[in-house]
């Protein structure tokens, strides 16, 4: 039995799924939640999408947090 995985409804670009997964408590949390995002919309990810999932985070968070704070 072959399960395919759920679409979103509506289709969002992924500047809109970098943005809602950045929101995520965890950068780990954020890269997974940003892969299911673009696999809902028949996408894959790149490198380059995840650096720029990652520069999202840390101005979400903040340098100096991100750099002493481990968040």
């Amino acid at each position: 039995m072959k399960i395919e995985k759920q679409l979103n409804a509506v289709k969002t670009t992924t500047k809109m799924n970098i943005a809602a997964a950045v929101l995520n408590e965890s950068l780990r949390d954020a890269e997974v939640h940003f892969r299911e995002l673009q696999h809902a919309n028949r996408r894959g990810t790149t490198e380059s999408q995840y650096g720029d999932l990652h520069r999202a985070w840390v101005e979400r968070v903040g340098a100096y947090n991100y750099v002493y704070n481990g968040e």
